[in-house]
């Protein structure tokens, strides 16, 4: 920045020097200066354009810095946050989604005040199935009631590992929903 305004200061002197009213003496004097004038504007471009292209490649530089940080942070979170979608999905106990919604309808007890109140419903779990196959994070999405909602978490939670799911032959963390349903048969 200090050396665009050095060019701007150098090119106001030279228009001085060109702009003053000479009458015929020391037009050796004027001629001089206006040379020496012109080539201090030179000068000044080109250190001005060097200055521009010196920080042009610094910012090009800290650039590419800051990409391949990203991508190595993007790398990192992909060990951490979930997909939604992957190649292979985990399984539960050599199965799928639908074995898991088996081993939750036999563990599930249902809460006495649930029952002697007659609520019944359908509470939606999600949960994430880590890289190493264990559940995290799970939490009610659509409750019925605290209780039913509480019983829901609960045997999600306490579930064995699963077989982990598979994204370019890694071991990747993913976002499961399952329904639990919760019906009195009387």
């Amino acid at each position: 920045m200090k050396k665009i305004y050095m060019i701007a200061m150098v090119a106001a002197c030279a228009m001085m020097v060109f702009s003053c009213k000479n009458e015929g003496k020391g037009n050796k004097d004027a001629d001089n200066a206006a040379q020496d004038a012109v080539e201090a504007v030179e000068n000044a471009a080109e250190e001005a354009v060097d200055a521009i292209s010196d920080a042009i490649e610094v910012a090009g530089d800290a650039a590419a810095d800051a990409v391949s940080r990203t991508d190595e942070k993007l790398e990192k979170l992909g060990d951490i946050l979930p997909f939604s979608a992957v190649e292979a999905k985990p399984s539960f106990n050599g199965g799928d989604a639908n074995d898991f919604v088996k081993y939750v309808q036999k563990n599930i007890k249902y809460p006495e005040n649930a029952l002697e109140n007659d609520i019944e419903g359908k509470v939606t779990v999600n949960f994430v199935v880590d890289a190493t196959g264990k559940i995290r994070n799970a939490r009610v999405v659509k409750g019925v009631d605290p209780e039913l909602d509480a019983e829901a978490l609960r045997v999600v939670s306490e579930a064995p590992a699963w077989a982990p799911a598979k994204q370019n032959g890694k071991n990747v963390p993913v976002t499961c929903s399952i329904p639990v349903t919760f019906k009195i048969v009387k």
